[in-house]
């Protein structure tokens, strides 16, 4: 009887969990004091009948109580009230009725709305992390900018998106206080039902309702970052009078994607250009386009400005204002700007020569994650001319390159473990380093010449693997075309089979590659050819230092 009693009181609650309780009885839970779930009443208002008047209503209220936010709030408490009237749940209602009654000096009033706004907030929060693949649920793109400012970020810049994540999402750049701007990721796929149930009854559902069509119809209505979207997809359809216009009426409004864009637009046009004069006007839109993004913190527009300059587009006598707007950019956390100004003071080129400074670079980009970074600076700490301290992290990031395949670092590794640096000197395991980096990539001929080379002439005793390296050499240059064309990939064939003792095979490759050499006009390396020849010639193999 107890276990039958049970299974019909279990049986009873999940009969009651079926039925959803509608928008309207929430709210009168709410009325009365009762605890509700934000997650339940937002799915509640989405199955609301008149959804689409609702989120019609409710988008036109929270965007002019944003506009007002800021130096208007004793007009907040009306909107507010309209906001909350509308949906109970709206993070923007909640966090501009806090303003007003923080204003008006009512606490227990601005208490109330605070409890629900940490409320909202901490439930968008549990369901996402603001990425590409987890974003945040927002009921409409106001609450997405409103979530980004209670989150201590000025919206600065927006654009829709469609994913495997979302059928319909946005894009939020929002700049903190201090730092680099942050991108948020925000599931807004409530306005895309809404407004494909606002369509269904008027003369354009015949239409097919898509994304594409949601972004026409908001940037109609003058949404920005729809307005961006449109730019960006006819940008790259090269509409680009189209475009331009559009992503014009965005960045009038403040956002930094439409200037970037404009940005990219011009320089493509300047490249374009025979005529000096509309040359120099694409490259004057150009600057005054990324110029508009540093301004609004765009860090990528710093990197790029920065290496126009670098590279003299702005004229030589402008050249210098490059570095210190990579310097703006590393500052704050731009890895590319970071590697960039690593290669500046490595070379000495457009700043004096620095090794420190180029190995604080380095490490700083290959903090962030940037895989170029993490190669180069291993390469830089393989420099025989440069005498520095070792250092364990090199390992450790190649290490992880190495687990995504990167038959690159594969070769670094193996390489520093072979001359032992920022390791253990181990060539058992530097040899394990260069054949992985072979099998995973074994069409690519620089990887496979590399190690051939090195396994070939290397002056470590203990590293040297001649019949592998000829191995791995037939191999390639019997299926490779191309590869048999160049001078150095025959000097290498050629070194493998000398140092397997067949001098006769390694004369008559060598003699290609001179002849390659010649015919490509590669005078820079004819002299190694040549005296590689005289040795092969003379019964002598080749060793060198290497890696």
């Amino acid at each position: 009887m107890r276990i039958l009693f049970m299974t019909l009181a279990l049986l009873a609650t999940l009969g009651c969990q079926s039925t959803p309780l509608s928008y309207s009885s929430l709210i009168d839970k709410i009325t009365n004091d009762e605890q509700v779930a934000i997650a339940d009443l937002r799915a509640a208002f989405l199955e609301s009948p008149d959804l689409s008047s609702r989120m019609q209503r409710l988008s036109e209220l929270e965007e002019q109580a944003m506009q007002l936010v800021a130096d208007q709030p004793l007009k907040l408490g009306s909107i507010g009230s309209f906001i909350l009237d509308t949906y109970y749940g709206s993070l923007t209602g909640h966090y501009v009725s806090q303003r007003f009654y923080e204003h008006v000096e009512s606490p227990e009033e601005a208490a109330l709305h605070k409890h629900w706004l940490e409320r909202i907030f901490a439930d968008m929060k549990r369901a996402g992390d603001g990425s590409r693949t987890h974003p945040y649920p927002a009921t409409t793109p106001i609450e997405a900018q409103t979530f980004a400012t209670i989150s201590g970020l000025r919206p600065v810049g927006s654009i829709y998106e469609t994913n495997d994540a979302m059928a319909f999402g946005i894009l939020i750049l929002g700049r903190p206080e201090k730092g680099a701007i942050i991108s948020q990721h925000f599931n807004v796929a409530a306005l895309y039902r809404a407004v494909e149930q606002e369509l269904e009854n008027t003369e354009t559902s015949q239409i097919d309702f898509n994304p594409f069509t949601l972004i026409g119809y908001l940037a109609r209505r003058g949404d920005t970052a729809a307005q961006a979207s449109i730019g960006a997809f006819l940008a790259s359809q090269n509409r680009v009078t189209e475009a331009t216009r559009w992503l014009r009426a965005a960045s009038r409004k403040g956002n930094l994607l439409a200037n970037t864009e404009l940005a990219r637009l011009f320089w493509q046009r300047s490249r374009q250009e025979d005529d000096q004069e509309l040359k120099q006007r694409a490259l004057d839109e150009v600057l005054q386009n990324y110029l508009h993004a540093i301004a609004l913190g765009s860090s990528d527009a710093m990197y790029a400005l920065g290496v126009l300059y670098l590279n003299k587009h702005y004229g030589e006598e402008n050249q210098n204002s490059g570095v210190p707007l990579l310097q703006q950019a590393a500052d704050v956390d731009h890895s590319d700007a970071a590697l960039f100004l690593g290669h500046l003071y490595y070379g000495g080129e457009q700043v004096d020569k620095d090794t420190a400074k180029a190995r604080s670079y380095y490490t700083k980009s290959a903090e962030l994650n940037n895989p170029f970074a993490r190669r180069s600076y291993a390469r830089f700490l393989l420099d025989r001319t440069i005498e520095q301290p070792s250092d364990p992290r090199a390992i450790t990031w190649l290490a992880e390159l190495a687990k995504e395949e990167d038959s690159d670092a594969m070769l670094l590794l193996g390489n520093l473990h072979a001359r032992g640096v920022s390791v253990k000197q181990n060539f058992r395991k530097a040899f394990s380093w260069f054949k992985t980096a072979v099998k995973t990539s074994p069409e690519n001929a620089g990887i496979v010449n590399e190690v051939a080379w090195t396994l070939t002439v290397s002056n470590l005793d203990g590293l040297k693997r001649t019949r592998y390296a000829l191995k791995i050499m037939e191999t390639m240059m019997n299926s490779d075309k191309e590869a048999q064309q160049r001078p150095e990939y025959l000097d290498t064939w050629a070194a493998a089979y000398a140092a397997n003792g067949d001098f006769g095979r390694a004369i008559t490759l060598q003699q290609q590659a001179v002849e390659a050499a010649e015919t490509g006009n590669n005078d820079d390396v004819l002299d190694i050819l040549r005296e590689h020849l005289e040795a092969f010639q003379n019964g002598k193999s080749i060793t060198e230092q290497a890696p």
